[in-house]
């Protein structure tokens, strides 16, 4: 029993032994991102063999997926103009990432700011002279060109009853300081205070309405508010017809002008005909 214990513990001794003097061979291909990947980083826990054996295999995947291979660092091309480098952008500057390709930093291209253009002030148009000569006999003054308004569904809604007219495209200081103090102010329900104000129309109607000022998140508006329905039954206004507002004082009280821009253009241009078939038939 003793000797046979004794040759057991020979016998196991012996394999150990084998077992230490035996060589693993290194394979590469089990997780070879991670054997490449630290052969870059940590090349002193790799013998001489396993880098080759890892270099290899990194060249036959790059021949087969036609990319080169990773550990090639291909110089980039540099032109000289006026004894200065100037690195140009190529192809080449592509990095390959596995199967990703990814554009370095030089390659990509900014997009071009495009800049509104500032759009030109247009200058008023002229107050027709049949208004003119009305305002003059009613001995009114501070005559002053407010805006074009253009009539949308909203302006035309008898329900809403009000002309909107947005504080971006007024043109002239219309207002007294006054004026101006009364229409920031609000009664005790929070709702705006509206100053008095004499509407004409196109026909030279003349209506009593209050314009009110409406503050919004980022802009204001002005509304000519109560009984613009009734203009609107006096007139056929049309969606995006235009309208240009005029105001003038009379004892210096506001008076808004509402003229139509088409009307005034056919009667002028029937002046213009009336007047050049006066003069032919004179020659005649």
């Amino acid at each position: 029993m003793v000797e046979k214990k004794a040759t057991a513990i020979e016998k196991i001794n012996a394999y150990m032994q084998k077992l230490k003097t035996m060589e693993k061979k290194f394979d590469p291909l089990p997780h070879f991102t991670l054997h490449k990947v630290l052969s870059q980083i940590s090349p002193q826990f790799y013998t001489k063999d396993e880098l080759t054996q890892i270099e290899k295999v990194n060249h036959i995947l790059c021949q087969e997926a036609n990319l080169p291979p990773i550990s090639q660092n291909k110089e980039k091309r540099v032109e000289v103009v006026n004894d200065k480098k100037r690195r140009r952008p190529n192809n080449e500057d592509i990095i390959y990432d596995g199967e990703r390709k990814v554009k370095s930093k030089s390659t990509i291209r900014k997009k071009p700011i495009i800049r509104k253009k500032e759009t030109m002030l247009s200058p008023p148009p002229e107050l027709p002279s049949h208004v003119n000569n009305m305002i003059k006999v009613l001995n009114g003054s501070d005559i002053k060109y407010i805006m074009c308004k253009e009539l949308f569904k909203s302006d035309l809604n008898y329900y809403l009853n009000r002309l909107s007219m947005p504080i971006t495209q007024i043109k002239s200081d219309f207002l007294t300081e006054i004026e101006k103090a009364t229409l920031e102010t609000r009664d005790h329900e929070g709702k705006p205070i509206g100053i008095k104000v004499i509407v004409l129309d196109p026909c030279l109607n003349e209506f009593s309405l209050f314009l009110k000022k409406w503050n919004m998140k980022t802009t204001s508006i002005y509304n000519l508010h109560q009984d613009w329905t009734p203009i609107l039954l006096k007139n056929s206004f049309k969606e995006n017809q235009k309208l240009d507002i005029w105001s003038f004082r009379i004892n210096e009280k506001l008076y808004l002008l509402l003229n139509d821009n088409e009307t005034h253009k056919i009667e002028e241009n029937r002046e213009l005909k009336n007047s050049t078939g006066v003069s032919k038939k004179k020659e005649e």
